[in-house]
């Protein structure tokens, strides 16, 4: 009988053996790339981003919010995309993407009413990253705006990170695409003009992590009060 059992131990401990090399062949590797889908639009309060006829994540997006990139995984290739004013037959947009394997990008879809633009880069990691420093980068993508700066404020004193930046377009929002190193901590962010008129400013604080990337943002129509100008920012 005890060598009856120990034969059995053997052929189940076999068996289970066998099952978890099978399990580790049958798997296979899908191809995914990831995106961060924005809606910076201040025509209507809601979009659709739609993907080759599929709606992202199945939800519509409100304006001044994301989809962050674990909602936005896509089928590498060349996507027909498309930015619809949810409830409508509204087409804002109507593009193609290319997205390459395990690669991240933000898209993002901006402007008022009739001037509607949208973006897409590529979101890669800064050169010689320095853990102990949080990593940012800016478009400016308000309308009716002039060249701007960003100040980082903490504690009163204004740190400027960002000088005499355009309105965005694909062009300039892929050569700004890039992360820079900044300081650690919890600052509001002001955006001014060129002569240091403030244009917007976000009162609530934003903490910056270290090792952390971030984006912000201008939206909305500078001057308008239905639609303010605002300083948007989110995580990566």
């Amino acid at each position: 009988m005890k060598n009856y059992f120990i034969l059995l131990v053997t052929v189940l401990i076999g068996g289970l053996t066998f099952s978890a090399c099978n399990d580790d062949d049958d798997y296979v590797y899908i191809p995914t790339a990831y995106v961060n889908y924005v809606n910076a639009y201040a025509g209507t309060d809601r979009l659709d981003f739609v993907l080759d006829n599929n709606l992202v994540n199945n939800r519509y997006i409100e304006y001044g919010q994301y989809i962050p990139y674990r909602l936005g995984r896509t089928i590498p290739g060349t996507r027909k995309f498309r930015a619809i004013a949810t409830g409508t037959n509204n087409v804002l947009v109507d593009s193609t993407i290319n997205v390459i394997d395990s690669a991240t990008y933000t898209s993002i879809v901006y402007g008022y009413q009739d001037t509607v633009s949208s973006i897409l880069v590529e979101d890669k990691d800064a050169a010689n990253v320095d853990a102990s420093k949080p990593y940012i980068r800016f478009f400016n993508l308000s309308e009716n705006t002039p060249a701007v700066k960003v100040n980082l404020i903490q504690n009163g004193t204004p740190t400027l990170v960002f000088n005499d930046r355009v309105v965005d377009n694909q062009t300039s929002a892929a050569a700004n695409a890039g992360f820079i190193a900044t300081s650690q901590g919890s600052y509001t962010i002001q955006v001014t003009d060129m002569n240091g008129t403030q244009l917007a400013l976000r009162n609530e604080a934003v903490t910056l992590n270290a090792g952390r990337y971030y984006t912000i943002l201008t939206r909305g129509i500078n001057g308008n009060s239905q639609k303010p100008m605002i300083v948007g920012v989110f995580e990566h």
